[in-house]
């Protein structure tokens, strides 16, 4: 990885100073087209901190547990070349709009993507913005970063490798399949970025995976085709921020991406609604994940031995972060704002004790988590 080694010029969405704006106008060709069909983008014309763009796609995003309609509160991605061919909006092809319908504090993302970015796994950038559609208040919104070219070129010095989603596929009526290595689900993988190779390499880390199981060289084999260090990496970073809804506790909202230096896969975690749960509240553990390739690793010797390290590590870098000074900064920017919102799910004092929550476990989590790996 090359975390902060490419300058750049920080996107001014990101900035976490003051709160955005985004004003979107679909009328009723496309707010009809919308409520048609939710997941198909609809011309709209929208405004971004005063500056305004025609013709951007727009479409509602989420699925089982934060989908939302246009009555509600919906999440909502932003595509600047949808229909006007290699526009970008401060060089990045989309934005995303997280709706924060189960998160009641607003804060878990920011924070949460705070302690991946500390810890050099690669982290979606956030902000929080006041969104308005066709003149009507959808209040407060978290602003985030989607995973395109220009995630990756940020993130790795190669940025020509294949980028596949992870998250579940979802065929309605709360009928949906996880997916995961060695389950005969391969195909399903979403191509996201680079070169249509029929799913060669996510098959290869399945076969890998079946031929390694409890074997003495598991460790060994599967360290040919994954990145065990950046792996071991991002799932301490799991297991810090309480991911209850990622790759290793639900085999859910996670990215691959095959990085052309090595040709081995690393890890993206994202969407971070379901952080900062314990893993008993989902009838889940740390000591036994579901995901297969990190059960797997951590009934393997070598494997759990060099997981424990890599929480030693993590835990040093997140101990030694001002993260208190972070949640009461994002706190004192929001809390009025969230009150306000006029969508939200929860009460107006619920906010509070949420925010009472997560600051108790930006405090408390590390000795939890040493608890957990008896360190």
């Amino acid at each position: 990885l090359s975390i902060g080694d490419q300058p750049e010029v920080e996107p001014t969405i990101f900035n976490q100073d003051f709160i955005h704006t985004i004003d979107i106008e679909l009328g009723d060709g496309s707010e009809d087209a919308l409520w048609e069909d939710p997941y198909e983008y609809a011309p709209a014309t929208v405004t971004i901190d005063d500056v305004r763009l025609e013709d951007v796609g727009v479409r509602l995003r989420g699925k089982i547990g934060s989908f939302r309609d246009l009555d509600g509160k919906p999440k909502f991605k932003l595509d600047f070349n949808r229909f006007v061919d290699g526009r970008r909006f401060q060089e990045m092809e989309a934005l995303s709009l997280n709706n924060s319908v189960v998160d009641c504090s607003y804060l878990k993302e920011p924070l949460a993507y705070a302690v991946f970015a500390a810890i050099g796994a690669p982290v979606l950038r956030t902000s929080y913005t006041q969104v308005t559609v066709d003149g009507r208040d959808y209040g407060l919104y978290v602003t985030s970063e989607t995973q395109d070219d220009r995630f990756i070129k940020r993130n790795w010095e190669e940025p020509d490798g294949n980028l596949y989603d992870g998250k579940y596929v979802y065929y309605g009526d709360r009928d949906y399949v996880l997916l995961d290595f060695g389950e005969g689900n391969d195909d399903l993988y979403q191509l996201e970025e680079g070169e249509d190779v029929g799913n060669e390499d996510i098959a290869a880390i399945s076969d890998a995976l079946a031929a390694a199981w409890g074997q003495p060289d598991f460790y060994e084999r599967m360290g040919e085709l994954v990145d065990w260090e950046q792996i071991h990496t991002v799932w301490a970073g799991e297991q810090w921020v309480g991911q209850n809804d990622g790759y290793c506790l639900n085999k859910n909202n996670y990215r691959v991406y095959f990085d052309p230096e090595d040709g081995k896969a690393d890890w993206i975690q994202w969407d971070m609604d379901y952080s900062f749960l314990r893993d008993s509240d989902w009838g889940r553990s740390w000591r036994q994940p579901t995901g297969n390739l990190a059960y797997g690793c951590f009934a393997d010797e070598t494997c759990r031995d060099a997981q424990m390290a890599a929480v030693e590590e993590m835990l040093a870098v997140v101990d030694a972060m001002p993260l208190e000074e972070l949640h009461d900064d994002l706190d004192d920017l929001t809390l009025d704002a969230a009150r306000d919102d006029p969508r939200r799910e929860c009460g107006r004092g619920e906010i509070g004790s949420w925010r009472n929550y997560t600051r108790d476990w930006v405090e408390e989590r590390s000795d939890t988590v040493r608890w957990d790996w008896g360190l």
